[in-house]
């Protein structure tokens, strides 16, 4: 049994972990869980996360709960290539990028609810839409202006491109990149990566993106 144990469903925020074990290369056992149908709030995997969601990562006795304490952890204890040590250069890049994460994740869950798991239009909010659709595309700016002149976020490859470029590659299911070519670029370099072709759904996965953009609709007049 592997001392890592990781709580997944395919596509969701727990894939950038799941990309960070590939990039690693370290033995884990992957949980793989299904939103749509509750699983993650039934026992026995209901007492593993506080809220029933994922990522959740043990490793040996202890459990994480936050993907951004995940993504510094395996990196300061498997992976210090990946990792900016306390002291070192890069080391406040680092941080900032590995937090400005959950800034593009919160847009993204934000999105992800009115559009996938709000099964009735009457649900949803066509101004809340738009509008989480255009935070979204402001708080991309950042990523765009650091890439539009380096490959990765630091002068190389880490564990922060994990954590902002999974980001980035589900980000373009909502705002369009057609004019926004660095951005583009930089996530077509994420996904080219083997680490991340294996972090993707296996065939006949129940996924819970099944479009490739989710359009606004327009607010009522």
């Amino acid at each position: 049994m592997a001392e890592l144990t990781l709580w997944h469903v395919p596509l969701s925020r727990s894939m950038r972990i799941l990309w960070l074990l590939e990039e690693i290369g370290c033995d884990y056992d992957l949980r793989l869980m299904d939103l749509a149908d509750g699983s993650t709030r039934r026992p026995p995997d209901d007492a593993i996360h506080p809220v029933g969601r994922v990522p959740a990562l043990r490793d040996g006795a202890t459990t994480i709960h936050e993907s951004g304490a995940m993504t510094e952890w395996l990196c300061e204890t498997r992976a210090p290539h990946l990792w900016r040590a306390p002291g070192s250069p890069g080391r406040l890049g680092w941080l900032d990028w590995l937090h400005f994460g959950e800034t593009l994740g919160q847009h993204l869950a934000n999105l992800t609810q009115q559009h996938v798991f709000l099964r009735q239009d009457s649900q949803r909010s066509a101004i809340l839409m738009r509008l989480e659709a255009a935070r979204l595309s402001r708080a991309l700016r950042l990523v765009e202006a650091c890439v539009a002149d380096s490959d990765w976020l630091l002068s190389e490859f880490s564990g922060v491109d994990c954590q902002v470029g999974y980001s980035v590659w589900i980000a373009s299911r909502f705002v369009s990149y057609a004019d926004r070519p660095a951005l583009a670029a930089y996530r077509d370099r994420c996904a080219a990566r083997p680490a991340f072709r294996r972090s993707l759904p296996g065939p006949g996965t129940a996924l819970l993106y099944t479009r490739d953009f989710y359009e606004a609709p327009d607010v009522p007049g």
